[in-house]
């Protein structure tokens, strides 16, 4: 008599499996086709093993939110680690460049951590704390920037100047990513520098309008108080 195939997983990893099954998922479906049994009969456990780890796909949904946070935070940490250490804004750079790679590395991911929001009431403390790591991490090396520079930044500068930053990369990370710059450049508007199939041009071009930011925060940044 052939014998039942058994699990891969045991209790202690088949919430782990199931999350990575569902990036998996992820990387060639969308959010709305995201099915727990799926992922269970992916990773070879029946439903009722998946449903012991996640009430439901909301549940489940979070988590990976949560882990995407987490990894993505990883990505930015890994580029700060790789930077030459006596330049902040060759860190703040970094950090730039390594947000672009992953939007592009990891579609599946980064449109959960930035396209889907769950219910309040599926908020979790550890799904807050995972979204705020990666902006603290800019927000101390923007600091520590500014501080080479001769200028200690208040609170609210510090957050001026992480959200200033932030929306410019994360503004030309979803042009690109969108089609509508290659849209641009398809019509003449733009030199082809700019177009998708040129991704060390469009990573320089990043680059001189992240120094076009940067300046015009040096220059202008102490004059905004709360």
């Amino acid at each position: 008599m052939t014998q039942p195939k058994k699990s891969a997983y045991h209790h202690g990893n088949l919430k782990a499996a199931l999350i990575d099954a569902g990036f998996k998922a992820l990387e060639t479906g969308s959010l709305e086709e995201l099915s727990l049994r799926a992922l269970a009969k992916a990773v070879g456990v029946t439903p009722t093993a998946a449903y012991n780890h996640f009430a439901d796909k909301m549940a489940l949904m979070v988590e990976m939110k949560t882990e995407g946070f987490q990894r993505f935070d990883a990505a930015l940490h890994e580029s700060l680690s790789a930077a030459d250490p006596a330049s902040p804004e060759g860190k703040v750079r970094a950090m730039a460049r390594a947000y672009l790679h992953f939007a592009f590395t990891h579609p599946g991911i980064f449109n959960l951590i930035f396209f889907w929001t769950p219910e309040p009431e599926y908020f979790t403390n550890d799904l807050m704390q995972a979204a705020g790591c990666a902006e603290r991490h800019l927000q101390n090396t923007m600091s520590e920037m500014f501080a080479q520079e001769g200028f200690e930044l208040t609170e609210y500068q510090q957050a001026v100047a992480s959200f200033s930053a932030w929306s410019l990369v994360h503004g030309v990370t979803l042009l690109l990513r969108t089609g509508v710059v290659d849209a641009v450049t398809h019509c003449g508007n733009w030199p082809t520098q700019f177009s998708s199939a040129n991704r060390e041009e469009q990573a320089r071009i990043l680059e001189h309008v992240f120094t076009i930011e940067l300046e015009g925060l040096k220059h202008t940044l102490s004059k905004f108080q709360p």
